[in-house]
């Protein structure tokens, strides 16, 4: 990652005519220990461009839409996510069973679930 990062910012730099680092910090990992984690992550990373409860979400920018199975990018394997739910898009008004609803309905702020596993 160091290698990468230090490439692109060099190429960047160039390009653009400036100096300086382009990310904030290091690249950071955690190690995900059981499938609610899993699952939370998920939500998590489909819910990070939201930046207000009444912003849709940009499913052309991310997998979501591979998740709602409306794209199908094939390096990208769903399967893991999509494994526990009855569906991956809402058919119903209140379907509760579906990956869509697991994202879209939640109510509470997701960095409370992620605390015991977030780095920082």
């Amino acid at each position: 990652m160091r290698s990468l990062s230090t490439k692109y910012s060099v190429y960047f730099n160039k390009r653009y005519d400036r100096v300086g680092p382009l990310f904030q910090g290091p690249y950071k990992a955690v190690l995900v220990e059981n499938d609610n984690q899993l699952l939370h992550l998920s939500r998590y990373i489909h819910l990070n461009p939201v930046t207000t409860k009444d912003s849709p979400l940009r499913i052309t920018y991310s997998s979501y839409a591979d998740y709602l199975e409306r794209k199908q990018t094939l390096w990208l394997k769903t399967e893991p996510i999509l494994s526990f739910f009855k569906t991956a898009q809402k058919t119903k008004l209140r379907d509760m069973l579906s990956y869509q609803s697991f994202v879209e309905d939640y109510n509470h702020d997701p960095k409370e679930t992620l605390e015991d596993i977030t780095l920082d």
